[in-house]
């Protein structure tokens, strides 16, 4: 469905891409992630013809996003991270707008299933946040095109919101749809998606399917919070016993990533040993969060 090959992106002297390359399968959710302002976002716009690449290939479909005339003619679902409307028109006024060629009985099925029937003559200017993003997502339906990218879709929603957004991304899915959405809260990906991909400083740092990156980094993880700061000696130090995988710092606390169970013993010697308290000590499986910041913290 999306074949990325060397895109690069300058603004200026900045270079926001720096030779991505993306492959994603029809029919699946991909997860985009990365902390803010690596290129997910210049990514997206240039894959919904928004924006014009400095360099590589993009297909989508086989055809190159560069060769259109108008983005519309890419078909793409297109929600952008804080959509925008006028807000003097009804929800079911604007899903009439943008409609190519207005379907009354569509626009009902679109606005029962993003859940906004009691809404739908409400100006959109009153909306939340929440009904603004599942407004979008309606909006992205209303031609009913095979591929959607969706920029953060449950960003700053609380949990019932972004339970509902969960739910229509599933939904679509379900429809036989394509997805990539991007997003920073790592448990949506694993609750929905099938291939992660991250980016960093404008790089693919990894992109495989969800099941594989569970399964390659399945190493359980201790977190702990010391009583105080740990110098930086101490950590290389800790990072460098036997047993110990990886060692990532989450504002207060740490994760430290262990080779099997019994490894917990070794830390909690070491602790000793070097007079750190600490307030908590859990054990848990790894979570993708895991590898984010060991990633992260690894550039």
């Amino acid at each position: 469905m999306i074949t990325v090959t060397g895109l690069k992106k300058d603004f200026g002297d900045f270079q926001a891409l720096k030779g991505l390359n993306m492959h994603v399968q029809a029919g699946e959710v991909y997860g985009f992630i990365g902390q803010n302002g690596v290129g997910k976002t210049t990514t997206m716009n240039i894959l919904a013809g928004l924006s014009r690449p400095t360099e590589g290939e993009c297909l989508i479909r086989g055809k190159d996003v560069t060769a259109v005339a108008h983005p519309g003619d890419l078909r793409v679902g297109y929600l952008p991270e804080e959509p925008k409307f006028y807000p003097w028109l009804t929800a079911r006024e604007t899903l009439l707008y943008l409609s190519e060629v207005p379907d009354n009985k569509r626009v009902e099925e679109i606005l029962r299933w993003t859940g906004l029937v009691d809404g739908a003559d409400r100006r959109v200017g009153g909306f939340s946040r929440g009904m603004k993003q599942r407004l979008g997502i309606g909006v992205a339906l209303v031609r009913n095109p095979d591929l959607f990218i969706l920029d953060e879709p449950s960003s700053a929603l609380d949990p019932e919101g972004r339970s509902v957004v969960l739910r229509l991304i599933k939904d679509l899915k379900n429809m036989g749809k394509t997805i990539l959405f991007s997003t920073h809260i790592l448990d949506d990906i694993e609750r929905i998606c099938d291939t992660v991909g991250m980016i960093n400083d404008g790089r693919m740092v990894f992109e495989k399917p969800l099941t594989q990156l569970q399964v390659e980094h399945a190493q359980p993880v201790l977190d702990m919070i010391p009583t105080v700061p740990i110098r930086p000696d101490v950590a290389d130090a800790l990072s460098k016993v036997v047993g110990v995988v990886s060692l990532t710092r989450s504002e207060s606390s740490w994760a430290v990533r262990v080779a099997h169970p019994g490894v917990s013993l070794t830390v909690m010697s070491f602790l000793a040993e070097h007079g750190i308290a600490v307030e908590s000590f859990a054990f848990r499986k790894a979570r993708l969060e895991d590898l984010f910041l060991k990633e992260v913290s690894d550039k």
